[in-house]
Protein backbone atom coordinates (compact mmCIF):
# COMPACT_ATOMS: atom_id res chain seq x y z
CA UNK A 1 0.00 0.00 0.00
CA UNK A 2 1.63 3.53 -1.30
CA UNK A 3 1.52 6.08 1.17
CA UNK A 4 0.95 9.51 -0.31
CA UNK A 5 2.24 12.51 2.31
CA UNK A 6 0.75 16.21 2.31
CA UNK A 7 2.63 18.79 4.75
CA UNK A 8 0.55 21.76 6.34
CA UNK A 9 2.31 24.55 7.78
CA UNK A 10 0.89 26.34 10.58
CA UNK A 11 1.07 29.53 12.35
CA UNK A 12 3.81 29.05 15.16
CA UNK A 13 1.11 29.41 18.42
CA UNK A 14 3.68 31.40 20.69
CA UNK A 15 6.46 33.46 20.23
CA UNK A 16 10.01 30.78 20.30
CA UNK A 17 8.26 27.97 18.39
CA UNK A 18 8.74 26.56 15.17
CA UNK A 19 5.69 26.74 13.01
CA UNK A 20 3.09 24.39 13.54
CA UNK A 21 4.35 21.21 11.28
CA UNK A 22 1.46 18.60 10.36
CA UNK A 23 2.18 15.65 8.27
CA UNK A 24 -0.99 14.32 6.78
CA UNK A 25 -0.63 10.50 5.49
CA UNK A 26 -3.31 9.53 2.95
CA UNK A 27 -3.45 5.70 1.82
CA UNK A 28 -4.73 3.93 -0.95
CA UNK A 29 -7.92 3.04 0.51
CA UNK A 30 -8.85 6.34 1.29
CA UNK A 31 -7.89 6.73 4.83
CA UNK A 32 -5.91 9.78 6.66
CA UNK A 33 -4.40 9.70 9.39
CA UNK A 34 -2.04 13.15 11.10
CA UNK A 35 0.72 13.52 13.15
CA UNK A 36 2.28 17.16 14.41
CA UNK A 37 6.20 17.44 14.69
CA UNK A 38 7.96 18.67 17.66
CA UNK A 39 11.00 20.61 16.29
CA UNK A 40 13.06 22.85 19.03
CA UNK A 41 14.79 25.25 16.39
CA UNK A 42 16.09 27.98 19.28
CA UNK A 43 19.39 26.20 19.63
CA UNK A 44 20.33 26.35 16.26
CA UNK A 45 18.62 29.34 15.49
CA UNK A 46 20.88 31.52 18.40
CA UNK A 47 23.63 30.11 16.40
CA UNK A 48 23.21 30.69 13.17
CA UNK A 49 20.21 33.57 13.08
CA UNK A 50 19.05 32.35 9.84
CA UNK A 51 15.95 31.05 7.99
CA UNK A 52 16.24 32.35 4.64
CA UNK A 53 19.23 30.45 3.32
CA UNK A 54 19.55 27.18 1.03
CA UNK A 55 21.30 25.47 4.21
CA UNK A 56 17.98 26.40 5.90
CA UNK A 57 16.08 24.90 3.12
CA UNK A 58 18.27 21.51 3.52
CA UNK A 59 17.80 21.77 7.73
CA UNK A 60 13.56 21.75 7.19
CA UNK A 61 13.55 19.35 4.49
CA UNK A 62 15.98 16.74 6.47
CA UNK A 63 13.53 17.54 9.58
CA UNK A 64 10.64 16.46 7.18
CA UNK A 65 11.87 13.19 5.63
CA UNK A 66 13.57 12.25 8.81
CA UNK A 67 9.96 12.24 10.15
CA UNK A 68 8.08 11.23 7.63
CA UNK A 69 10.75 8.36 8.04
CA UNK A 70 9.07 7.70 11.13
CA UNK A 71 5.47 8.02 10.68
CA UNK A 72 5.33 5.54 7.63
CA UNK A 73 5.40 1.87 9.50
CA UNK A 74 6.82 -0.08 6.74
CA UNK A 75 4.96 -3.27 8.20
CA UNK A 76 1.59 -1.36 7.22
CA UNK A 77 3.03 0.41 3.73
CA UNK A 78 5.74 -1.86 2.22
CA UNK A 79 5.66 -4.08 -0.91
CA UNK A 80 7.01 -6.76 0.28
CA UNK A 81 6.72 -6.25 4.35
CA UNK A 82 9.82 -3.97 4.18
CA UNK A 83 9.76 -1.74 0.96
CA UNK A 84 7.59 1.50 1.09
CA UNK A 85 6.25 3.75 -1.53
CA UNK A 86 6.66 6.98 0.04
CA UNK A 87 5.24 10.19 -2.08
CA UNK A 88 5.87 13.73 -0.83
CA UNK A 89 3.23 16.00 -2.52
CA UNK A 90 4.03 19.06 -1.45
CA UNK A 91 7.71 19.40 0.54
CA UNK A 92 7.96 22.98 0.71
CA UNK A 93 11.04 25.18 0.17
CA UNK A 94 12.57 28.56 -0.48
CA UNK A 95 14.67 27.91 -3.48
CA UNK A 96 12.21 25.45 -4.58
CA UNK A 97 15.00 25.84 -7.95
CA UNK A 98 17.82 24.14 -6.23
CA UNK A 99 15.53 21.11 -5.05
CA UNK A 100 13.38 20.82 -8.16
CA UNK A 101 16.83 20.49 -9.95
CA UNK A 102 18.43 17.89 -8.19
CA UNK A 103 14.82 15.65 -7.50
CA UNK A 104 15.68 12.56 -9.05
CA UNK A 105 19.63 12.59 -7.29
CA UNK A 106 17.95 13.01 -4.15
CA UNK A 107 14.96 10.75 -4.92
CA UNK A 108 17.47 8.33 -5.38
CA UNK A 109 19.80 9.39 -2.34
CA UNK A 110 16.62 8.55 0.24
CA UNK A 111 15.78 6.04 -1.52
CA UNK A 112 19.31 4.09 -0.84
CA UNK A 113 19.27 5.36 2.28
CA UNK A 114 15.96 3.99 3.69
CA UNK A 115 15.68 1.39 1.27
CA UNK A 116 12.62 2.44 0.07
CA UNK A 117 10.86 4.06 -2.97
CA UNK A 118 10.68 7.86 -2.95
CA UNK A 119 8.96 10.69 -4.97
CA UNK A 120 8.98 14.02 -3.52
CA UNK A 121 7.94 17.00 -5.44
CA UNK A 122 8.94 20.41 -4.14
CA UNK A 123 6.34 23.78 -3.93
CA UNK A 124 7.22 27.12 -3.11
CA UNK A 125 7.34 28.45 0.40
CA UNK A 126 7.23 31.50 1.82
CA UNK A 127 9.24 31.06 4.64
CA UNK A 128 9.33 30.24 8.21
CA UNK A 129 6.79 32.23 10.53
CA UNK A 130 9.44 31.28 13.59
CA UNK A 131 10.14 34.37 15.75
CA UNK A 132 12.87 34.23 18.02
CA UNK A 133 12.31 34.37 21.66
CA UNK A 134 13.88 37.49 23.36
CA UNK A 135 17.08 37.38 24.83
CA UNK A 136 18.25 34.22 22.82
CA UNK A 137 22.30 33.31 23.37
CA UNK A 138 25.22 35.53 21.68
CA UNK A 139 27.79 33.15 19.87
CA UNK A 140 29.66 35.78 19.52
CA UNK A 141 32.40 35.71 16.69
CA UNK A 142 31.35 32.77 14.91
CA UNK A 143 35.26 32.56 13.31
CA UNK A 144 36.59 30.83 16.63
CA UNK A 145 34.88 27.83 14.95
CA UNK A 146 37.05 25.66 13.10
CA UNK A 147 35.32 22.65 12.61
CA UNK A 148 31.41 20.99 13.17
CA UNK A 149 31.44 17.26 14.55
CA UNK A 150 28.74 15.55 15.01
CA UNK A 151 28.12 14.20 18.34
CA UNK A 152 25.65 11.41 19.12
CA UNK A 153 26.91 10.03 22.60
CA UNK A 154 28.32 6.95 20.95
CA UNK A 155 31.30 5.81 21.14
CA UNK A 156 32.56 6.48 17.87
CA UNK A 157 31.30 10.43 18.17
CA UNK A 158 33.07 10.92 21.49
CA UNK A 159 36.61 9.37 19.94
CA UNK A 160 35.79 11.81 16.88
CA UNK A 161 35.37 15.00 19.55
CA UNK A 162 38.59 14.07 21.15
CA UNK A 163 40.82 13.81 18.08
CA UNK A 164 39.38 16.97 16.52
CA UNK A 165 40.25 18.74 19.82
CA UNK A 166 43.37 17.40 20.57
CA UNK A 167 44.53 18.11 17.01
CA UNK A 168 42.86 21.63 16.55
CA UNK A 169 45.26 24.89 17.06
CA UNK A 170 44.62 26.30 20.53
CA UNK A 171 43.25 29.74 19.71
CA UNK A 172 40.22 27.60 17.92
CA UNK A 173 36.53 25.49 18.43
CA UNK A 174 35.17 22.58 17.98
CA UNK A 175 31.18 22.82 17.33
CA UNK A 176 29.64 19.75 18.61
CA UNK A 177 26.06 19.18 16.88
CA UNK A 178 23.77 16.95 18.69
CA UNK A 179 19.95 15.15 17.96
CA UNK A 180 17.98 14.04 20.34
CA UNK A 181 14.47 12.49 20.11
CA UNK A 182 13.43 9.81 22.51
CA UNK A 183 15.55 11.17 25.03
CA UNK A 184 17.94 8.19 26.25
CA UNK A 185 20.77 9.96 23.53
CA UNK A 186 20.12 13.19 24.77
CA UNK A 187 21.24 11.65 28.27
CA UNK A 188 24.08 10.23 27.36
CA UNK A 189 25.42 13.63 25.35
CA UNK A 190 24.55 15.13 28.57
CA UNK A 191 26.55 12.86 31.04
CA UNK A 192 29.81 12.91 28.61
CA UNK A 193 29.88 16.58 28.52
CA UNK A 194 28.90 16.95 32.82
CA UNK A 195 32.49 14.76 32.71
CA UNK A 196 34.25 16.77 30.27
CA UNK A 197 32.59 20.54 32.82
CA UNK A 198 33.81 18.09 36.08
CA UNK A 199 37.02 17.81 35.13
CA UNK A 200 37.49 20.80 33.35
CA UNK A 201 38.71 18.83 29.78
CA UNK A 202 38.71 20.35 26.81
CA UNK A 203 38.25 23.58 28.65
CA UNK A 204 36.94 26.54 26.32
CA UNK A 205 37.99 24.73 23.92
CA UNK A 206 34.40 23.40 22.39
CA UNK A 207 30.67 24.63 22.69
CA UNK A 208 27.87 22.09 21.89
CA UNK A 209 24.23 22.51 19.62
CA UNK A 210 21.54 20.02 20.91
CA UNK A 211 18.04 20.10 19.76
CA UNK A 212 15.06 17.85 20.04
CA UNK A 213 13.54 17.38 16.77
CA UNK A 214 10.92 14.02 16.41
CA UNK A 215 6.97 12.87 16.23
CA UNK A 216 4.79 15.06 18.20
CA UNK A 217 2.20 13.56 20.64
CA UNK A 218 -0.60 15.60 19.86
CA UNK A 219 -4.01 14.03 19.31
CA UNK A 220 -4.93 14.35 15.37
CA UNK A 221 -7.94 11.31 14.81
CA UNK A 222 -7.31 7.92 14.21
CA UNK A 223 -3.43 6.54 15.44
CA UNK A 224 -1.53 4.49 14.01
CA UNK A 225 1.51 2.63 14.97
CA UNK A 226 5.06 4.53 14.14
CA UNK A 227 8.10 2.53 12.51
CA UNK A 228 10.55 1.59 14.96
CA UNK A 229 14.20 2.08 12.47
CA UNK A 230 15.78 5.22 12.34
CA UNK A 231 17.24 5.26 8.97
CA UNK A 232 17.30 8.38 8.07
CA UNK A 233 18.55 10.14 11.55
CA UNK A 234 22.20 10.40 10.16
CA UNK A 235 20.21 12.99 7.39
CA UNK A 236 18.84 14.80 10.02
CA UNK A 237 22.20 14.59 11.63
CA UNK A 238 23.82 16.24 8.55
CA UNK A 239 20.94 18.47 8.02
CA UNK A 240 21.76 20.47 11.22
CA UNK A 241 25.83 20.15 11.21
CA UNK A 242 25.59 21.72 7.51
CA UNK A 243 23.26 24.43 8.53
CA UNK A 244 25.76 25.39 11.43
CA UNK A 245 28.64 24.91 9.40
CA UNK A 246 27.69 26.73 6.39
CA UNK A 247 26.62 29.74 8.89
CA UNK A 248 30.29 29.75 10.14
CA UNK A 249 32.13 29.77 6.11
CA UNK A 250 31.34 27.69 2.74
CA UNK A 251 35.15 25.84 3.93
CA UNK A 252 34.20 24.43 7.34
CA UNK A 253 33.63 20.92 7.35
CA UNK A 254 31.39 18.71 8.76
CA UNK A 255 32.88 15.49 10.98
CA UNK A 256 30.49 12.44 11.11
CA UNK A 257 32.94 9.65 13.01
CA UNK A 258 31.90 6.65 12.33
CA UNK A 259 33.73 3.32 11.82
CA UNK A 260 34.29 1.37 8.83
CA UNK A 261 32.72 -1.40 9.77
CA UNK A 262 29.28 -0.28 10.79
CA UNK A 263 29.47 2.39 7.61
CA UNK A 264 29.96 -0.52 5.39
CA UNK A 265 27.36 -2.85 7.21
CA UNK A 266 28.05 -5.69 5.01
CA UNK A 267 25.78 -7.73 5.12
CA UNK A 268 25.68 -11.19 7.22
CA UNK A 269 23.50 -13.24 5.15
CA UNK A 270 21.74 -12.39 1.93
CA UNK A 271 18.63 -12.00 3.39
CA UNK A 272 20.59 -8.95 4.65
CA UNK A 273 21.18 -7.30 1.71
CA UNK A 274 20.29 -4.01 0.46
CA UNK A 275 16.88 -2.90 2.19
CA UNK A 276 17.92 -5.00 5.41
CA UNK A 277 20.86 -3.08 5.76
CA UNK A 278 21.67 -0.25 7.55
CA UNK A 279 23.38 2.62 5.37
CA UNK A 280 22.92 5.52 7.59
CA UNK A 281 26.67 6.71 7.13
CA UNK A 282 26.92 4.38 3.65
CA UNK A 283 30.01 5.93 1.77
CA UNK A 284 27.77 6.41 -1.23
CA UNK A 285 25.23 7.77 0.48
CA UNK A 286 27.62 10.20 1.70
CA UNK A 287 29.26 10.85 -1.76
CA UNK A 288 25.78 11.33 -3.27
CA UNK A 289 24.63 13.78 -0.70
CA UNK A 290 28.11 15.75 -1.03
CA UNK A 291 26.76 15.94 -4.69
CA UNK A 292 23.35 16.89 -4.26
CA UNK A 293 24.98 19.74 -1.56
CA UNK A 294 26.97 21.00 -3.85
CA UNK A 295 24.51 21.33 -6.57
CA UNK A 296 22.24 23.46 -4.62
CA UNK A 297 24.80 25.67 -3.92
CA UNK A 298 25.97 24.34 -0.40
CA UNK A 299 29.61 24.27 -0.37
CA UNK A 300 30.60 22.65 3.02
CA UNK A 301 33.01 19.41 2.78
CA UNK A 302 31.55 16.62 4.74
CA UNK A 303 33.25 13.61 5.66
CA UNK A 304 34.25 10.48 7.40
CA UNK A 305 37.75 10.31 8.70
CA UNK A 306 37.12 6.43 9.85
CA UNK A 307 35.96 4.77 6.89
CA UNK A 308 39.44 3.14 6.84
CA UNK A 309 38.94 2.04 10.30
CA UNK A 310 37.72 -0.67 12.31
CA UNK A 311 36.12 0.78 16.07
CA UNK A 312 39.02 -0.91 17.65
CA UNK A 313 41.52 1.06 15.60
CA UNK A 314 39.74 4.08 16.27
CA UNK A 315 40.05 3.10 20.16
CA UNK A 316 43.96 1.89 19.72
CA UNK A 317 44.38 4.89 17.68
CA UNK A 318 42.59 7.96 19.95
CA UNK A 319 45.00 10.67 20.30
CA UNK A 320 44.30 10.86 23.98
CA UNK A 321 43.48 7.11 25.50
CA UNK A 322 43.70 8.76 28.88
CA UNK A 323 40.29 11.22 28.39
CA UNK A 324 38.84 8.04 26.58
CA UNK A 325 39.28 5.82 29.26
CA UNK A 326 37.24 8.42 31.55
CA UNK A 327 34.57 8.43 29.63
CA UNK A 328 34.17 5.33 27.89
CA UNK A 329 31.62 4.10 30.18
CA UNK A 330 28.93 7.14 29.67
CA UNK A 331 29.21 6.58 25.88
CA UNK A 332 26.54 4.22 24.57
CA UNK A 333 26.69 2.38 21.46
CA UNK A 334 23.17 0.07 21.50
CA UNK A 335 20.63 0.14 18.96
CA UNK A 336 18.63 -1.86 21.41
CA UNK A 337 18.69 -1.04 25.21
CA UNK A 338 14.67 -0.36 25.06
CA UNK A 339 14.20 -4.39 24.84
CA UNK A 340 14.96 -5.56 28.13
CA UNK A 341 13.08 -9.09 28.07
CA UNK A 342 16.21 -10.93 28.16
CA UNK A 343 18.63 -8.37 30.50
CA UNK A 344 20.54 -10.69 33.25
CA UNK A 345 21.32 -6.85 34.49
CA UNK A 346 19.97 -4.21 35.35
CA UNK A 347 20.38 -0.50 36.44
CA UNK A 348 20.73 3.03 36.11
CA UNK A 349 24.70 1.82 34.82
CA UNK A 350 23.43 -0.83 32.33
CA UNK A 351 23.44 1.23 28.76
CA UNK A 352 23.56 -1.82 26.63
CA UNK A 353 21.45 -4.71 25.56
CA UNK A 354 24.74 -6.31 24.95
CA UNK A 355 23.11 -8.81 21.99
CA UNK A 356 22.67 -6.06 19.02
CA UNK A 357 25.60 -5.77 16.11
CA UNK A 358 26.87 -2.34 17.65
CA UNK A 359 26.99 -3.82 21.34
CA UNK A 360 28.97 -6.40 19.97
CA UNK A 361 31.27 -4.78 17.54
CA UNK A 362 31.25 -1.93 20.61
CA UNK A 363 32.71 -5.26 23.23
CA UNK A 364 34.96 -6.75 20.60
CA UNK A 365 36.69 -3.28 20.23
CA UNK A 366 36.82 -2.52 23.90
CA UNK A 367 38.31 -6.07 24.17
CA UNK A 368 41.64 -6.01 21.94
CA UNK A 369 42.36 -2.73 23.35
CA UNK A 370 42.05 -4.22 27.36
CA UNK A 371 38.93 -2.36 27.90
CA UNK A 372 36.12 -5.02 28.10
CA UNK A 373 33.89 -5.01 30.61
CA UNK A 374 30.93 -7.39 30.19
CA UNK A 375 29.13 -6.17 33.16
CA UNK A 376 28.24 -3.31 31.07
CA UNK A 377 25.72 -4.97 29.13
CA UNK A 378 22.61 -6.49 30.15
CA UNK A 379 23.13 -9.90 28.95
CA UNK A 380 26.75 -11.04 28.50
CA UNK A 381 26.58 -13.30 25.02
CA UNK A 382 28.93 -15.66 25.84
CA UNK A 383 27.42 -16.26 29.81
CA UNK A 384 23.58 -15.08 29.14
CA UNK A 385 20.98 -17.02 31.84
CA UNK A 386 17.62 -15.27 30.29
CA UNK A 387 19.58 -15.49 26.73
CA UNK A 388 19.92 -18.43 24.40
CA UNK A 389 21.38 -18.71 21.62
CA UNK A 390 20.48 -22.35 21.04
CA UNK A 391 16.34 -21.47 21.01
CA UNK A 392 15.69 -20.12 17.11
CA UNK A 393 12.32 -18.70 18.61
CA UNK A 394 14.20 -16.56 20.91
CA UNK A 395 14.41 -13.16 18.73
CA UNK A 396 17.14 -11.48 21.25
CA UNK A 397 20.32 -13.74 19.69
CA UNK A 398 18.95 -13.58 15.92
CA UNK A 399 21.86 -10.65 15.15
CA UNK A 400 24.72 -12.67 17.32
CA UNK A 401 23.84 -16.04 15.83
CA UNK A 402 24.34 -14.49 12.18
CA UNK A 403 27.47 -12.88 12.67
CA UNK A 404 29.23 -16.13 14.11
CA UNK A 405 27.73 -18.07 10.90
CA UNK A 406 28.89 -15.21 8.66
CA UNK A 407 32.35 -15.42 10.89
CA UNK A 408 32.41 -19.79 10.25
CA UNK A 409 32.09 -19.55 6.75
CA UNK A 410 34.84 -16.39 6.75
CA UNK A 411 34.58 -15.02 3.48
CA UNK A 412 37.19 -13.91 0.72
CA UNK A 413 38.58 -10.62 0.33
CA UNK A 414 37.41 -11.20 -3.02
CA UNK A 415 34.06 -12.36 -1.59
CA UNK A 416 33.65 -9.84 0.49
CA UNK A 417 34.48 -7.16 -2.61
CA UNK A 418 31.52 -8.62 -4.67
CA UNK A 419 29.29 -8.50 -1.31
CA UNK A 420 30.05 -4.79 -0.74
CA UNK A 421 29.46 -4.28 -4.17
CA UNK A 422 26.08 -5.80 -4.40
CA UNK A 423 25.57 -3.36 -1.20
CA UNK A 424 26.17 -0.23 -2.75
CA UNK A 425 29.55 0.40 -2.95
CA UNK A 426 30.22 2.39 -6.38
CA UNK A 427 34.49 3.81 -6.08
CA UNK A 428 35.87 0.54 -7.15
CA UNK A 429 38.77 1.93 -6.54
CA UNK A 430 38.88 2.04 -2.86
CA UNK A 431 36.56 -1.98 -2.83
CA UNK A 432 40.31 -3.40 -1.72
CA UNK A 433 40.36 -1.06 1.48
CA UNK A 434 37.20 -1.38 2.29
CA UNK A 435 37.01 -4.81 2.06
CA UNK A 436 40.21 -5.28 4.13
CA UNK A 437 38.20 -3.31 7.36
CA UNK A 438 35.84 -5.98 7.08
CA UNK A 439 38.21 -8.86 6.88
CA UNK A 440 40.21 -7.09 9.78
CA UNK A 441 36.98 -6.62 11.93
CA UNK A 442 36.18 -10.81 11.64
CA UNK A 443 39.92 -11.42 12.86
CA UNK A 444 39.06 -9.02 15.61
CA UNK A 445 35.72 -10.84 16.48
CA UNK A 446 38.09 -14.04 16.45
CA UNK A 447 40.07 -13.05 18.82
CA UNK A 448 37.38 -11.74 21.14
CA UNK A 449 35.54 -15.12 20.89
CA UNK A 450 38.91 -17.44 21.79
CA UNK A 451 39.15 -15.31 24.73
CA UNK A 452 36.04 -16.41 25.79
CA UNK A 453 36.65 -19.72 26.26
CA UNK A 454 33.07 -20.66 25.56
CA UNK A 455 33.26 -23.81 23.46
CA UNK A 456 29.54 -23.69 22.35
CA UNK A 457 29.98 -20.28 21.03
CA UNK A 458 33.55 -21.20 19.52
CA UNK A 459 32.06 -24.21 17.49
CA UNK A 460 29.50 -22.31 16.03
CA UNK A 461 32.04 -19.72 14.74
CA UNK A 462 33.98 -22.64 13.44
CA UNK A 463 36.88 -21.84 15.58
CA UNK A 464 38.67 -24.94 17.05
Amino acid sequence: MAARIEIELRQPQKRGNFDDIIIHLHTDDNHQYSTNINFDFNPLYSFARDKESVAFDFLFFSVLIYNIDRFVNRHIFSLEGWTREINVVNMPMIHVAEFQGVKKQMDDAISFLTGDIWDINYCQSEGSCYQAKRGIIDWGNLGVYEKVCLFSGGLDSLIGAIDELETMPQQKKLLLISHKDLGKEGNDQNDIISIFNRGHIYLNRYNQIQTSVGIGKKVMGDRIKKEATFRSRSLLFIGMGIYAANKIGANIPLIIPENGTIALNIPLMPSRRSACSTRTTHPTFMKRLQGILTNIGIGNIMYNPYEFKTKGEMVRESRNNGILSQLIDASCSCAKRGHMEHWDRRGSHIRHCGMCLPCIYRRVSLHINGLDDASQYGTDVFNGIKYDIGNLKQKSPRDFRALLEFVKNRPSIEHIEKELLKNGICDISRINDYAHVVDRTIDQIIIWITASNNREIMIKAGIR
